[in-house]
């Protein structure tokens, strides 16, 4: 029971440690670097081509 208190408080110890933290990473805006999704299909080549077969109009034969 006692291990169990002691690694509770180690562990809450830690995400308070962790939450305290600061950072010094920089947050910057994008500046004008926008994607367009028009011209990128427009653009796309080469592009791998899907084949199925459609059996949705296939009907059972007589007799079934």
């Amino acid at each position: 029971m006692r291990k169990m208190l002691v690694a509770a408080a180690l562990i809450l110890a830690g995400i308070g440690a962790w939450a305290a933290s600061s950072t010094h990473a920089r947050v910057t805006t994008p500046t004008a670097v926008q994607i367009d999704p028009f011209q990128t299909m427009v653009k796309a080549k080469n592009l791998p081509i899907q084949h199925y077969d459609d059996y949705s109009l296939v009907f059972p034969g007589r007799g079934s």
